[in-house]
């Protein structure tokens, strides 16, 4: 107390307070050191028998342990951490500096020297710290201390981190506070080896490692296993994941049929991905144990000058096990990505056979094995994004590290483009050689569609799904530029002798359009090679045959009925459907080309839809790629996709204008085209030409009220029509509502044109009076309610809009109104576009004889007008 007294004058260094905290801290260490031995012993047992017994009641489990060393070792870091802020205050040590504590005076290094033996003794944390890194788990099957694999608990590693702070912390402060003479008289003394910082930074990471590969070796070891039973049995992984999924399949059925079937009946039977389950294992774990450690590394501030060092080694520790781990995880991913390949089958049939026809279970082999090889590369991709965001490797370490993982991405994704373009394409032949006319709805059994249309779309859907779970750009662009050529419109294709590489050329060809598939056709073809057959272009001649009750006609008129010669060579798929099917197959019935015919309209009607339908699937990836970034590189990653988008949308057109050509063949063939008009009026727009032709349009009062009767327009204009084989065949719900609306808008056009080619360029000039304008306009006014009536029998679809029927019909609707005025000058009061280029409008010249045709209209009178007209249309110009 006197020495004390003696000193305090001339050394304010707290003896008594410091002496108080040193004792603390020894009892503090030796307390928690006695704690902790029965763990250490337990651990220790463990790792050199296997097993033991515990006979007390503690809590031997991984995240017990962990806890109750981080409780402990807390304790004694914080009495060391009050001993060395009491020497700080005192002013023996100073905190900003290393290994720079001068000793004053003898008094300050005898309270110093026992400051810094007590703090040597706090060594004990890391030496704990560093056997725990080094157990065994006691929890878990094998692996370090963990977090117990499938556990709601998750304590082990957050202690662990804590427990490697503690340790840089208490060894930064031996290098902080502890004179070097001092440092290396403990060292001579201590039995145990000293613990560096960069011991146990070594030591964290070899702890995270161990974990990563003890969490992700179920899932290997159970790939690996069966790879050695697949080589024992002489055959593929895939071919004993198929064996098991049939199996579980027939225990299944087995269940359902004794009607003891559990709740669960919704049991997985796909095939497993054990391949890309590993992987995914593996990166998923990897990934758990990074983004903790770069969310602690990013978020280490020094608050004070002092704390400048410590941050500076967790940080490093941090890096330091994010690249172990990251290294450790491309490693086993790339060893995992070798042997996918060699494990498939379907792969194999790929490789081997090329774009042969296959079976169906190999093509579901194929389908298996790229469904897993495209999840394979999204896991991969997704790794690799999240790699290069988060480790943050030094440029040095950059082009090094993680190339692995990367060149086994782009070999991955080089692989499935090619093979996924296979397995279309062999998806594609296949649905040719079972194609056949399909229901579109459920009770409509009259309205089909031939198969293929669906089938490829169902192909291409589920490519371009495929390609971009991928996250491969590669992958998406080669699945784009495969879907563009399997819709694409080429105008050459459906010559004879070749093979069918597309939906237009098999619509072109009637694949899929008669009731039996392509390779029935083709047997029996050969069975019947010897079989006269009809010329090709003969569909209107049997036409004619058909209403004529049998009636031969030679063969001058022949050539001169059909209308398929005014088909574009593009879209001519009469002469499959009409003549022979496909050159030279088994001649059908009429009735059977005309459902073939029905049915490829509808087909062509559906691709149509299918190419507007991926079309928005493209748009839709190009509009993902582009969501919130504007990057001009990114716009350029985009450009294919932007191409296929682009590339469909006008399919899609071409598609809408084949439907037009074929439509308009089909109604020339069957209602009479402009080189029929010679024949006796069987067909319904030849009668309507033949009736307008020899209607007296120049009336009186009473003849009108006689001509204009119901019945009489009915039996001689409209009955014809409703008995045409299109009405028919639409009353049969044989059409799509897209397909009836062309046909309704063909026959409004062929029905102007008869009705205007009469008024303008018949022979036999008709004579108007107004009693005979209002029949016309009665009579056009018959047919536009039935060619509207034709759209909206049954129910109104969304597509049955009769606008574009009421369309065809607006120059007969001019003509009526010119003939329906009182004096020429009256039509000058009417806003219609003369002459303006519009094909719905009358010129100049067609107004000006449509006026003659009033016999009291006088010319003068047309003459002024007309020149009027001629006068506007130039000041317009």
């Amino acid at each position: 107390m006197d020495h004390q007294q003696e000193l305090s004058p001339c050394h304010p260094i707290g003896v008594e307070s410091i002496m108080e905290k040193i004792q603390n801290c020894q009892v503090t260490i030796e307390e928690s050191r006695r704690y902790l031995l029965p763990y250490v012993k337990v651990l220790l047992e463990d790792e050199n028998n296997g097993s033991s017994a515990h006979n007390d009641s503690r809590d031997y489990s991984d995240a017990e342990i962990a806890d109750e060393s981080l409780h402990c070792l807390e304790e004694c870091y914080a009495a060391v951490n009050i001993l060395v802020n009491q020497l700080a205050d005192s002013g023996l040590v100073n905190l900003e500096q290393s290994n720079n504590v001068q000793l004053n005076s003898e008094e300050e290094n005898v309270y110093l020297l026992m400051a810094a033996t007590c703090i040597a003794k706090a060594d004990f944390i890391g030496q704990h710290f560093l056997k725990l890194t080094e157990a065994d788990s006691l929890s878990n099957d094998s692996g370090p201390i963990d977090d117990i694999v499938g556990g709601e608990s998750k304590v082990v590693q957050s202690c662990m981190a804590r427990l490697a702070e503690l340790s840089l912390r208490v060894a930064h402060l031996r290098t902080t506070i502890i004179p070097s003479e001092v440092s290396k008289t403990n060292d001579e003394n201590d039995d145990e080896e000293v613990i560096t910082p960069d011991s146990i930074i070594d030591a964290y990471c070899q702890y995270q490692r161990r974990c990563l590969r003890s969490r992700s070796k179920p899932a290997i070891s159970s790939l690996a296993e069966l790879r050695q039973l697949a080589t024992s049995q002489n055959c593929f992984v895939s071919d004993l994941l198929e064996e098991d999924r049939r199996r579980q399949q027939y225990d299944i059925d087995i269940n359902n049929d004794d009607g003891n079937a559990p709740v669960e009946e919704s049991v997985t039977t796909a095939r497993a991905q054990p391949h890309a389950q590993a992987v995914t294992v593996l990166l998923g774990e990897a990934s758990s144990l990074i983004q903790p450690l770069a969310a602690w590394r990013d978020g280490l501030i020094s608050s004070q000058q002092s704390d400048k060092d410590i941050v500076s080694l967790l940080q490093q520790m941090c890096q330091e096990t994010i690249e172990m781990l990251d290294n450790e995880a491309q490693k086993l991913a790339v060893t995992i990505g070798a042997w996918f390949r060699p494990d498939q089958r379907g792969i194999s049939i790929l490789e081997q056979n090329g774009n042969e026809r296959q079976e169906a279970a190999d093509l579901l082999s194929i389908e298996s094995s790229l469904e897993e090889m495209a999840f394979l590369c999204q896991v991969l991709s997704r790794y690799s994004t999240f790699s290069r965001q988060t480790v943050l490797r030094d440029d040095s370490n950059k082009e090094s590290s993680g190339s692995e993982l990367r060149n086994l991405l782009t070999e991955q994704s080089l692989h499935y483009s090619t093979f996924e373009t296979r397995l279309a394409t062999l998806q594609f032949n296949q649905a040719l050689s079972l194609a056949t006319p399909q229901l579109i709805e459920l009770g409509r059994p009259s309205l089909k569609v031939p198969s293929i249309v669906e089938d490829a779309h169902f192909v291409c859907v589920r490519a371009i799904d495929r390609a971009a779970g991928t996250r491969s750009e590669r992958a998406v662009w080669t699945v784009g530029h495969w879907v563009t050529e399997v819709w694409g419109v080429d105008p050459g294709s459906g010559m004879s002798g070749e093979s069918v590489k597309n939906v237009y050329q098999a619509l072109i060809e009637g694949v899929g359009c008669i009731g039996e598939p392509p390779d029935v056709q083709d047997n029996q073809h050969h069975a019947g090679q010897g079989a006269k057959t009809k010329p090709e272009n003969a569909f209107a001649a049997a036409l004619l045959d058909a209403v004529d009750d049998g009636d031969v006609h030679d063969g001058k008129n022949d050539h001169a009925r059909t209308g398929l010669k005014s088909a574009p060579a593009s879209g001519g798929i009469s002469s499959a459907l009409w003549g022979t099917l496909g050159g030279g197959r088994k001649v059908h019935s009429l009735q059977t080309r005309i459902d073939a015919e029905m049915c490829c309209l509808n087909g062509i009607v559906a691709s149509e839809n299918s190419c507007q339908a991926l079309s928005t699937l493209f748009s839709e990836l190009v509009d993902e790629q582009l969501e919130g970034d504007e990057d001009i590189s990114d716009a350029k990653k985009t450009s294919m996709l932007t191409f296929a988008r682009d590339e469909l949308a006008s399919h899609a057109r071409s598609y809408h204008n084949l439907l037009k050509q074929r439509v308009r063949t089909l109604v020339s063939d069957v209602c009479g085209a402009d080189d029929l008009f010679d024949c006796d009026g069987k067909l319904c727009l030849q009668n309507l030409r033949l009736f307008v032709e020899n209607e007296v349009y120049y009336l009186n009062a009473s003849s009108f009220r006689s001509m204009e009767d119901e019945e009489r327009l009915e039996a001689e204009i409209i009955a014809p029509i409703r008995r045409s084989q299109i009405f028919e065949e639409v009353g049969r719900d044989k059409c799509d509502a897209a397909v009836v609306l062309q046909m309704a808008e063909e026959m409004s056009l062929k029905s102007t044109e008869i009705i205007l080619s009469v008024l303008l360029k018949s022979e036999r000039t008709k004579e108007f009076n107004d009693w005979g304008a209002l029949l016309l306009s009665k009579q056009v006014r018959l047919l536009q309610n039935t060619y509207c009536g034709l759209v909206l029998r049954g129910d109104i679809d969304a597509v049955s809009n009769t606008s574009t029927i009421l369309t065809q019909f607006n120059r007969v609707n001019q003509a009526v109104s010119i003939l329906q005025l009182e004096k020429p000058s009256d039509w000058l009061m009417f806003a219609y576009k003369i002459d303006g280029g519009d094909d719905t409008n009358l010129t100049a010249e067609e107004i000006k004889k449509v006026m003659s045709l009033r016999v009291d209209f006088l010319e003068d009178a047309i003459n002024k007008v007309c020149s009027q007209i001629s006068a506007n249309q130039v000041c317009k110009k």
